[in-house]
């Protein structure tokens, strides 16, 4: 069964028509300003994937549509996690393209990311962020069930990636343990949304008026964690939300909600919301935990919105952490630095934070989203002052760097944008990330960046007709000897790095 639009429903994470006007790609723009989106950086292959990976034979994980891989980048040694769809499975093209858009377009902590994609005459490849620390189901499976304050930090990072894709018109339908991965081993890791092959998007000629979007029908998604309005097949992205409180409960005792013998009577106890605090496990559980998912586990009208999740009384004081005034100043510091970067200089930081590990980046994260205070993803010019503590600052500097770190021209400050904007001298000085990060503007790989090149790496064939100019005044700033090209010791000169071997 198709989804289909009488019904609609108010959903207050939805993207404002002033917000999607934002969001839309201005070409009249474009051809005026020197756009970057984190979206250029991921490039589709046709041919031989195994000719860049080493890829392990056996999978990793295995879902409906494929399985995951993990496998090494021969160039850099970076591990990746690749996921194979065969040809052979390819009947619903619809799920594959809901997948790698969803993935290519979202920009968020909480998500998984994806480098770019490869097809051959075998299937199509996904390769994506390699997430060692492995699957949530395993991680409760293992201790039975998590303490207060790991189920809370967790959570909070689920209505984080959860209010992101509402926010940019994607609702999941399929979240469950299974879905959510540990960036590391490492305790306090951060937490990924993976597999995007059931969502639905929303695109604007979809709206239907104030905030309001498209009921669903299609019945999908995993018995235990699906909302009871699936089941009636008229649903909206309120089902997400019922999804992330049934993961909840099982974080805090260890086992679902609503059990059975089979799907049907799981089924049934979802559609009666049979389900208790009654074993034992749940006394030492506080009750605000408790009232948290009471206001969860509701018929949809009655349920809280991810915004109103991250609100509650238990998540703020038991997820709650703080950033300190010395660590502000400092990400101020490289806030001012990267206004001063020329156009070539934030091109490149802006693919290299596309590429660092989470590792690199965790405090960059944690700052990202200190400041990000409705967690959406998004750093508006309100948060970005108030989460500066710049009280003392000119409010016309504060939207001075907003301007200069939104490469992409949408008015706010994005993740990728951020992380360009404060990776740490360290990262950004790598000899071999910028080796790497050459290659990827140098196209035709002659050992120089032409304006066609730099053109083809940030607009692609798309947009042919916006004006080369753009391109080669940016070139222009660092093109020292006037070729109108630029070569890799003026590359690594753009960078403030000497050239140490020959590429």
């Amino acid at each position: 069964m198709n989804d289909k639009e009488p019904q609609k429903v108010f959903v207050e994470e939805f993207m404002t028509e002033e917000e999607e006007k934002k969001e839309e790609f201005d070409v009249e723009e474009a051809m005026n300003n020197f756009v970057i989106k984190k979206d250029y950086f991921v490039l589709h292959r046709d041919g031989d994937i195994f000719k860049d990976y080493e890829v392990e034979e056996t999978p990793i994980g295995e879902g409906g549509f494929g399985c995951v891989y993990r496998a090494k980048e021969k160039e850099t040694g970076a591990l990746r996690a690749i996921k194979k769809i065969p040809t052979e499975k390819i009947i619903n093209h619809q799920s594959i393209i809901n997948e790698t858009t969803a993935l290519k377009n979202l920009d968020h902590p909480n998500i998984i990311k994806l480098y770019e994609t490869y097809q051959d005459s075998d299937g199509i490849y996904l390769v994506q962020e390699f997430c060692e620390g492995g699957e949530l189901f395993d991680y409760i499976a293992e201790r039975d069930h998590l303490s207060e304050k790991e189920a809370a930090d967790i959570f909070k990072q689920m209505m984080q990636a959860i209010i992101y894709c509402h926010k940019n018109r994607i609702c999941h339908r399929d979240l469950k343990p299974d879905n959510f991965m540990f960036s590391s081993k490492e305790e306090g890791s951060t937490v990924k949304l993976i597999d995007f092959g059931l969502s639905r998007s929303f695109y604007k000629f979809q709206r239907t008026g104030e905030g309001k979007c498209l009921r669903m029908q299609t019945k999908v998604g995993t018995a235990h964690y699906m909302a009871p309005e699936i089941l009636s097949q008229d649903y909206s992205y309120a089902c997400d939300t019922w999804s992330a409180g049934v993961i909840l409960y099982i974080m805090l005792c260890g086992y679902p909600p609503f059990i059975g013998n089979d799907e049907e009577e799981v089924f049934k106890a979802n559609l009666e919301g049979n389900y208790d605090f009654n074993d034992k496990v749940w006394d030492d559980i506080s009750e605000d935990a408790k009232d948290l998912i009471s206001k969860i586990l509701v018929p949809e009208k009655e349920r809280l919105t991810p915004k109103e999740c991250l609100s509650h009384p238990w998540v703020k004081e038991t997820a709650h952490s703080e950033i300190s005034s010395e660590t502000k100043q400092v990400y101020l510091g490289r806030l001012r630095r990267f206004q001063n970067a020329s156009r070539l200089k934030k091109a490149i930081l802006s693919y290299l934070a596309s590429r660092v590990t989470e590792e690199e980046i965790k405090e960059n994260i944690m700052m990202f989203n200190s400041i990000d205070k409705n967690h959406d993803g998004y750093i508006t010019l309100k948060e970005l002052h108030k989460g500066l503590n710049s009280t003392d600052m000119d409010p016309k500097e504060i939207e001075t760097i907003l301007m200069s770190v939104d490469t992409d021209n949408n008015g706010a400050i994005n993740f990728n944008e951020f992380i360009a904007s404060t990776l740490d001298v360290s990262i950004y000085k790598d000899y071999d990330k910028l080796e790497k990060a050459f290659k990827f503007f140098d196209k035709d790989c002659d050992g120089v960046i032409d304006e066609k090149e730099l053109k083809e790496s940030l607009a692609g064939g798309e947009f042919e007709h916006i004006d080369t100019k753009i391109f080669s005044n940016a070139l222009e700033d660092n093109d020292i000897n006037q070729d109108g090209k630029v070569d890799f010791n003026e590359f690594l000169r753009c960078m403030s790095v000497k050239l140490e071997k020959e590429i």
